[in-house]
């Protein structure tokens, strides 16, 4: 219903009533399947039986994500989960991290590449896949819903958020390829309508870690020319190009070109030039949803010029976000600033253990609440002047 959603949405984190004071219509959950999944029969699990074999998910995690999905459904909002594969050594059933960590996994990543190499393996992440399709996809909604997913996280930066080791970028995309057909086949048994998202940093000509997004894009193109189109969409985090620095309109490395170096905040039109092309649309006429699933401004403390930096650079992002009609949605990461974010605070309230205020509401989060609405002009002024501009057509440009 609208472009404004939010990231890594979870009940337990609180503050549900952003939901509705934030006018929000779509979210990310985070799904990580290996902390449910067991190989044999264990007390309080639900069973799901795939390709001959019985796996089993544990109960009171599941319902806890019934809960989450549930809110979703009730309110109506677009649902992307983020489905991530943890390492072995922190899976719930060690014999099924053994199946689903990637044999090249190096130790260094945060999640790793599910394994396909097996049948036992492949078996195993089908049936994962399955049961959360099964279950959250029903006419009656009634444990939530999932309307689309979003494979693993940031696969350019792969050692790190997708890990299958030190291989070349044409062979790590043929294991991520498969990865999204296998959820596209089998999601789409249940809901012909859910789509497959590719999972990308705000890298863009230039890699910022391992691989380069717009190479690895062409690489996904071509092999949907060779081997059959599918309907995958784009899932890009385009942070500021330092992420601890808010103002991202000064970002040197965000060109308004195709091959700009890297795409932020700065140069959505690149992306929004990119996904109407016709040669990157579904069969070369349906262009693919665009989904800013993980991006925000940070405000290094919480001193007044740090929290209203922060919020000039959503101003910024949402202006242009606004005006772009190729980008479908953005969901504000991360909705609540978060210890383990490696000292950034890019939520909309601060840390929940914050001792002035916790929890508490920052400019940023006013900003969202106007973005979209007829507040949203008055709101916003004053953040041109931080900014340097006197009207919001300045900060808009053409991509040749």
């Amino acid at each position: 219903r609208s472009k404004k959603g939010l990231g890594g949405f979870d009940v337990s984190r609180g503050f549900q009533q952003d939901l509705d004071d934030l006018q929000i219509t779509s979210v990310t959950v985070n799904v990580p399947l290996t902390s449910y999944l067991y190989l044999h029969p264990r007390a309080n699990t639900l069973e799901h039986t795939y390709g001959g074999k019985t796996y089993y998910f544990d109960r009171p995690q599941i319902e806890n994500l019934d809960k989450t999905l549930q809110t979703t459904a009730r309110k109506d909002i677009m649902v992307a989960a983020i489905i991530l594969i943890q390492k072995k050594s922190e899976c719930a059933d060690p014999e099924a991290g053994e199946l689903l960590q990637h044999p090249a996994y190096t130790g260094g990543g945060f999640f790793t590449m599910p394994n396909m190499n097996t049948p036992a393996s492949l078996s195993c992440y089908a049936a994962a896949l399955d049961f959360l399709a099964s279950r959250y996809n029903r006419p009656d909604n009634a444990y939530g819903r999932i309307h689309h997913w979003i494979m693993h996280n940031e696969v350019d930066a792969g050692s790190t958020w997708t890990n299958m080791g030190d291989v070349p970028m044409i062979v790590f995309m043929d294991t991520y390829i498969k990865s999204m057909r296998l959820c596209q086949n089998i999601v789409r048994n249940y809901d012909e309508s859910a789509q497959v998202f590719g999972s990308f940093t705000h890298s863009w000509k230039d890699a910022v870690e391992d691989y380069a997004t717009l190479e690895m894009l062409g690489v996904l193109n071509k092999a949907c020319a060779t081997e059959g189109d599918f309907h995958w969409g784009l899932a890009s985090h385009p942070y500021p190009q330092d992420l601890n620095e808010p103002k991202t309109w000064n970002d040197t490395q965000a060109s308004f070109s195709l091959n700009s170096p890297l795409v932020t905040f700065k140069n959505l039109e690149v992306l929004d030039a990119w996904i109407r092309k016709a040669e990157n649309k579904f069969n070369g006429s349906v262009k693919r949803s665009l989904w800013l699933s993980e991006n925000g401004t940070n405000s290094r403390t919480y001193s007044n010029q740090d929290l209203e930096e922060q919020a000039a650079g959503l101003a910024y992002a949402w202006k242009k976000i606004k005006a772009l009609d190729g980008i479908d949605a953005i969901q504000w990461h991360n909705w609540i600033d978060n210890r383990d974010e490696f000292g950034l605070r890019i939520g909309l309230r601060r840390y929940p253990d914050d001792k002035e205020d916790p929890g508490g509401a920052k400019p940023v989060w006013y900003v969202y609440r106007a973005a979209g609405t007829d507040q949203e002009d008055g709101v916003f002024e004053e953040y041109k002047s931080i900014i340097g501009i006197s009207n919001w057509s300045e900060i808009m440009r053409q991509v040749p």
